[in-house]
């Protein structure tokens, strides 16, 4: 990790300061790793969030956090840590070691600021965000004990730094988007329609729907919301509904527009349009759910054979359930379901469950 590497860097630039002669190594990696001769460690012992750059994007491209992939921005907590060598008779290895880490110290003190083109950046050179800042923290006794418990070593003297900023690229790259040619705006001097709930809320195939509209302005057309999935031929506002009757009280009879929609709770709206934008609209939900259609047969099944049932509103997690016992399907596609007919001999109720939302169910006879 580049971040390691500088860190490597800047420690052995304090020996040299220093003049300290053998160099102690350098390592990064947990406090429990074994090593014979004197060093001193880096090990990462904790990553956290920078809050000042989170879901930002980098200073340099400019703030694009609603369209733009914003880096993972992050800091990392390292703890520095020094080992003596086996001790000697005259004990001279812990002050060496505690001079060196006296010297890194010093080193990091002068050098807290590592920006673009520093010597002390790996090869090749790594993309800053920001130059990275290296700071000493404060860490208290109580959680410098608690890492060094989870340790098999012994305690040994170590220092606690931060390093920040450290962005972690997205592998999603932002994409530009042409910018607006043509503004259009719409006022409107009135709170325009409003549809009260449909009864019933929930409806599949070639089922209506009754709705009803209040308020000072035209009453249509009605527009069922797309939904990913759905074929393509939709317009802006979405499919347009099929009115089937009306009355002078605002009440309207509607059926869905097309069979091979995806099940979804979806916004019904009304309201008119000016210009292809939408104005004064009002809207409620609707479950869209599948169903049944027709059953080959006049509906009469026979036990093992391979059925297809003419469906409506099936997504690929579509299931079949009779008299809410589940069966295995064979092929299921938009407005249809295949199966083999279990044993359910008499008259069971058929049903069909997909993306959580079940539909009515439609009686058969089973025979054996």
């Amino acid at each position: 990790m580049a971040v390691d590497e500088t860190l490597k860097s800047l420690t052995d630039a304090g020996f040299v300061d220093a003049g300290i002669s053998p160099k102690p190594a350098v390592t990064v990696g947990p406090l429990d790793r074994d090593d014979p001769g004197p060093r001193l460690n880096w090990f990462l012992y904790r990553v956290s969030p920078n809050t000042a750059f989170r879901s930002m994007e980098h200073p340099s491209t400019g703030s694009r956090t609603s369209m733009g992939a914003p880096p993972l921005a992050v800091q990392l907590h390292y703890l520095l840590s020094a080992y003596g060598a086996t001790p000697t008779t005259g004990g001279d290895s812990e002050q060496i070691i505690h001079t060196s880490l006296a010297a890194v110290m010093r080193r990091l003190h002068e050098s807290p600021v590592i920006s673009a083109g520093s010597p002390f950046l790996p090869n090749p050179e790594p993309a800053l965000a920001e130059p990275l800042r290296i700071t000493l923290e404060d860490f208290d006794l109580e959680n410098y004990s608690k890492l060094w418990t989870a340790s098999t070593k012994p305690l040994r003297l170590s220092v606690a730094y931060t390093v920040s900023l450290v962005v972690i690229e997205p592998q999603r790259r932002h994409t530009e988007r042409p910018p607006v040619s043509t503004v259009r705006t719409l006022s409107s001097t009135s709170v325009g329609t409003r549809l009260k709930a449909p009864r019933p809320d929930r409806v599949g195939g070639d089922a209506t729907l009754s709705v009803r509209v209040e308020g000072p302005g035209p009453a249509g057309p009605f527009f069922l919301a797309a939904e990913p999935g759905d074929p393509p031929g939709h317009g802006p506002l979405g499919w347009p509904m099929t009115t089937v009757a009306r009355d002078d009280r605002g009440e309207f009879i509607l059926r869905l527009p097309r069979h091979d929609l995806v099940p979804a709770v979806r916004g019904l709206i009304v309201g008119p349009g000016a210009d292809g934008l939408p104005a004064g609209q009002g809207g409620v939900a609707l479950a869209v759910t599948p169903v049944v259609v027709s059953v080959p047969g006049n509906g009469q099944l026979t036990v093992g054979s391979r059925v297809t049932l003419t469906t409506a509103h099936c997504a690929p997690d579509t299931e079949l359930f009779f008299d809410g016992v589940a069966a295995p399907t064979v092929a299921v596609t938009p407005t249809s379901v295949t199966f083999d007919v279990p044993d359910r001999t008499g008259r069971p109720m058929v049903s069909l469950r997909s993306r959580h939302l079940a539909g009515e169910p439609r009686q058969v006879e089973v025979r054996s």
